[in-house]
């Protein structure tokens, strides 16, 4: 099985989207009524007023839109505005992500939020504000907004400093600490490398690492090209960051020291442009390093402190100041953004940012027709208001024929590879997954346990209905490292009440100790239906570890001891959840007695529930043991909760979380 991957010589991995069931609700906007016989282009569209606030309450009366200038009627419209994280949200929500995830994500609205962390991030104190920064980017996300952590760090897959779209906020926060995002060298140290006279001068277009600062403008051409077929969201890119560099000039004395930088560049500017402008990309420049000094000279480390040298510092300094901060312009004057500069605080400014994009509009019109598919055209979005911005798409490509649109409710045809590959799975059926990691007692490799809600594709008859599942399993550099395919038959008959059909269908991959992004797709050849789901997962390494414990599996009595994907039970029901514990199952070293500390917190975080269990050396066998929680939902009110399990031994300690709901 192949995978079409987004990876590149920078830290830029996939872009897969982990949908949460837990934070991917059903949206609650109209959607747009599409005819038949033509492919309409999609335009997500925010207006600001003068104090950047976003607008809400225009019409489609109140909108014009010029493709190459000339006026098209407009065919659907759709005002969203973005649901804001509830008061009574679980307290733990932030830090625990659920452990199953459905194939929502493409049907909802929100925010695409990319969290570009840029090598030019200088060392000390400005990377810990770039950190808090990206920090307050997470934290600030809204129910249904979806994240990434990129870098141009080369090094930054190898620290685990980058992370696919996803709705998981430790994941998230995982990557922004995981390592420097930085390639250089202290403000103080590049000062006095730089003073006049100094053999050391310091060139950054010569930098092998990143030669004429390329990496930075194709890495940012990749996020565009990524998130461009997400027309329902609203796409930011948060360039934590510097400088940038645009052009290369330099005195005919010195042309010769130049790469070839000049046309490199503007190549890879009309490039990544393009790409921004047909994703309608909004990009802001936030710089961590606050208020800094003008010069070297006026720190406590220069070492020559002559009338004239500090002058001519101290102009160079304002200098590449002033070149730096209009550098950081650029993309955010283009694309709407914010340009964030000169700020001892910068992370106050998410919540602004996030502001913006509250309240926006989908806009529907007629793609035009061309024989020449790689000839782009112009697209203008003119609201009828005066004293109002709008930030809107600006190119797009044109269809190659009249393709027809399916009538609502109907979806394109669509391929197994197609559902795999997209940014967003595919939602031509509602699925749910979850992916446990378990020590693998017949193998070096520990096996990666699927399980996928197929109940969608059931039949109301109960007759049987062959499925076709295919899984693919990619490593931190979106590269393809496992796979398999089956076809399972499922049965299964109409419930009485209505209720949604669950028809779990388990498979596994083995997979070696790391993280990975887990990509499932499900289809029925006899209908033609099409559907898949994404989640990441951590494998642990069980082999060598004093402890840990292996992914927590959810049975209930209906479900016949077998995994369930749901989250949400009765208090009727008996739901138990199942673990093993392993003491390092290729380690010789003597086994240690174990404590399990179990509890159950609401939405509250109190405790319910606080209990130890303690696993003697003797139930251990082949240095793991089993651990059944069965919940106490008949003692429970209706409400979210929390099982909380810390196992120790010695000095070691390893958890497991679990999100469900008593209704």
């Amino acid at each position: 099985m192949r995978l079409r991957t987004l990876g590149h010589t920078v830290s830029f991995w996939g872009l897969a989207i982990l949908s949460s069931a837990g934070l991917i609700a059903q949206g609650q906007s109209e959607r747009p009524q599409f005819r038949t016989g033509v492919e309409l282009l999609q335009l997500d569209v925010v207006v600001l007023d003068n104090k950047r606030q976003p607008v809400s309450g225009l019409t489609a009366a109140d909108f014009t839109v010029l493709d190459n200038g000339v006026e098209t009627p407009i065919r659907a419209f759709t005002p969203i505005e973005l649901a804001r994280p509830r008061a009574n949200e679980p307290v733990w929500t932030g830090d625990v992500a659920p452990d199953v995830v459905t194939n929502q994500a493409g049907e909802e609205e929100g925010r695409l939020v990319v969290i570009l962390m840029d090598r030019t991030i200088p060392l000390e104190q400005a990377t810990v504000t770039a950190r808090k920064v990206a920090t307050t980017a997470v934290e600030s996300l809204g129910p249904h907004d979806l994240a990434a952590v990129v870098s141009t760090n080369n090094s930054a897959v190898q620290t685990r400093a980058v992370q696919n779209l996803t709705a998981d906020r430790a994941r998230l926060l995982d990557a922004i600490n995981a390592a420097d995002p930085s390639t250089g060298m202290s403000g103080t140290a590049e000062g006095i490398m730089n003073q006049p006279g100094s053999p050391f001068k310091i060139d950054p277009l010569n930098d092998s690492r990143c030669l004429c600062g390329l990496c930075v403008l194709e890495t940012i051409t990749r996020v565009a090209e990524a998130v461009q077929s997400t027309p329902r969201r609203r796409k930011v890119l948060l360039f934590i960051g510097s400088s940038m560099i645009w052009q290369s000039s330099r005195p005919i004395s010195a042309a010769f020291q130049d790469p070839g930088c000049e046309s490199r560049l503007k190549d890879a500017r009309g490039v990544m442009f393009a790409a921004i402008d047909r994703a309608n990309l909004t990009v802001h420049s936030i710089d961590p390093q606050g208020l800094v000094n003008a010069a070297p000279q006026s720190q406590a480390s220069a070492t020559n402190r002559s009338p004239a040298s500090a002058v001519a510092s101290l102009q160079t300094g304002l200098r590449n100041t002033l070149i730096d901060r209009e550098s950081m312009s650029v993309l955010p004057d283009r694309t709407g953004g914010r340009t964030v500069v000169g700020r001892n605080n910068p992370e106050q400014t998410i919540p602004e940012i996030y502001r913006e994009s509250e309240a926006y509009y989908v806009i529907a019109v007629e793609r035009a027709v061309s024989s020449r598919p790689d000839a782009a055209r112009t697209i203008q979005v003119k609201v009828g208001r005066k004293g109002l911005r709008v930030i809107a798409q600006r190119q797009y490509v044109p269809a190659t024929s009249a393709a027809r649109t399916p009538a609502e409710g109907v979806r394109a045809p669509s391929t197994v590879e197609d559902a795999l590959n997209g940014l967003l799975p595919n939602a031509g059926a509602p699925l749910a997954l979850g992916v446990t990691a378990f020590s693998n007692a017949a193998n070096a490799n520990p096996v990666v346990r699927v399980n996928v809600d197929a109940g969608a594709f059931a039949r109301s008859d109960g007759a049987p209905v062959p499925l076709d599942v295919a899984i693919a399993a990619v490593d931190r550099t979106g590269k393809p490292v496992a796979s398999a395919r089956q076809t399972s038959t499922i049965t299964a008959t109409a419930l009485a009440s209505g209720a949604p059909i669950e028809v779990n269908v388990q498979s596994h991959l083995e997979l070696p100790p790391g993280d990975y992004g887990l990509r499932i797709a499900v289809s029925d050849a006899a209908s033609g239906r099409v559907a898949s789901v994404f989640s990441d997962i951590t494998v642990p390494n069980f082999d060598n570890a004093p402890l840990s414990l292996s992914g927590m599996s959810v049975e209930t009595a209906s479900s016949g001891a077998k995994p369930t994907t749901r989250r949400a039970f009765t208090r009727r029901e008996v739901v138990r959840a199942v673990l093993q514990i392993y003491q390092g199952t290729e380690r010789t070293d003597a086994l240690a007695p174990v404590v399990m500390r179990v509890r159950i917190l609401d939405a509250r975080g109190t405790a319910l529930r606080d209990q130890s269990l303690p696993f003697p050396e003797s139930s251990f066998a082949n240095r793991r043991t089993d651990c059944v929680i069965t919940l106490p939902l008949a003692r429970l009110p209706p409400g979210e909760y929390l099982l909380k399990l810390d196992a120790s031994a010695n000095r070691h300690t390893s958890g497991r979380a679990l999100r469900f709901r008593v209704e």
